[in-house]
């Protein structure tokens, strides 16, 4: 079975590549869990510890990086299908977003692809001035957000400095971090080798920086809510969280919680960020109609008058 959404939602691809890769995962763990063969689900038995990821790239899915080490561990332990599930509650996490951000962008984005056109429509009478302004601003913005982008997965400083940036940045990290380590904690991985995957699978920047110090002090044999602290890597609910269940023995419990906090709280930020950018959008683009507008008549009346003799 080929595992994916409605053909009219591949409009909106990395909303359709996360629910494909959703669907596809709970499917193979279903199938797993009903005793089939792996051979049987497209697996690829002679793989080793890859041997669920043919199956997965059978069904056009492709994984992430962090995906690709949890899988191959959670197989190696024997709790592929958990692991399956896992990786498929953070493909719908992702879809959610995305379903949210294009509620909130759609409007203002179709104003502004439309802009354009109605500006060089216009342009008999108000000139290719405020069409080729336009564009200019459009060329502009592109190439802030592709530096902003290359410099955020460059692991450089100033993004952090934006406002709403450094939260957003920190959870960018914290959340693959805590996915990783929590799939191959609970894979039965120990735990100093699980985090070093871990922080591995995490965006550089001055949080993977951190997540290595509290690293180094695992290492050193004490235990990891200690090194989280001394460090002052992750954010504090998750800190306290994970202290509280590895001094109970519930680390993989207290991971979940930590991850699923997380996941909410990062989301309802970029829906309000996404909400607000949604917002700045549609009253820039309704202030350039408005200007288009007046401009067009303002010539279309000059031109009137000079018709009729200024009659």
């Amino acid at each position: 079975m080929r595992c994916g959404p409605p053909r009219l939602l591949r409009m909106f691809p990395s909303i359709a590549a996360n629910e494909r890769a959703e669907l596809c995962f709970q499917d193979l763990a279903s199938a797993l869990d009903a005793g089939l063969p792996l051979a049987a689900i497209g697996g690829a038995p002679n793989a080793g510890d890859r041997a669920l990821h043919a199956a997965v790239a059978a069904r056009g899915v492709r994984l992430t990086r962090t995906e690709d080490g949890v899988l191959m561990h959670g197989w190696r332990a024997g709790k592929a299908a958990a692991t399956l599930r896992a990786c498929a509650a953070g493909r719908a996490q992702r879809a959610a977003f995305g379903r949210q951000a294009w509620a909130g962008l759609r409007y203002p984005l179709l104003l502004a692809v439309a802009l354009p056109f109605a500006a060089f429509a216009a342009s008999w009478a108000v000139g290719k001035g405020p069409a080729l302004a336009i564009l200019g601003l459009y060329a502009i913005l592109a190439a802030a957000f592709a530096w902003a982008r290359r410099s955020v997965r460059a692991g450089a400083a100033w993004p952090r400095r934006l406002p709403w940036a450094a939260g957003l940045l920190d959870a960018a990290t914290e959340i693959p971090y805590l996915e990783t380590l929590h799939a191959l904690y609970g894979a039965g991985v120990p735990l100093l080798q699980a985090n070093a995957a871990a922080i591995e699978s995490a965006p550089p920047g001055q949080a993977a920086a951190r997540l290595r110090t509290a690293d180094q002090v695992l290492r050193d044999g004490r235990p990891l809510h200690e090194g989280l602290a001394t460090a002052m890597a992750l954010h504090p609910e998750s800190r306290m969280l994970l202290q509280t269940g590895e001094t109970a023995g519930q680390l993989e419990d207290a991971l979940a919680r930590a991850l699923q906090r997380r996941r909410d709280v990062h989301s309802r930020a970029l829906a309000t960020l996404g909400r607000g950018i949604g917002a700045v959008a549609y009253a820039l683009v309704i202030a350039a109609v408005l200007w288009i507008l007046v401009t067009f008549y303002g010539g279309y009346v000059t031109a009137l008058r000079g018709i009729t003799g200024g009659r």
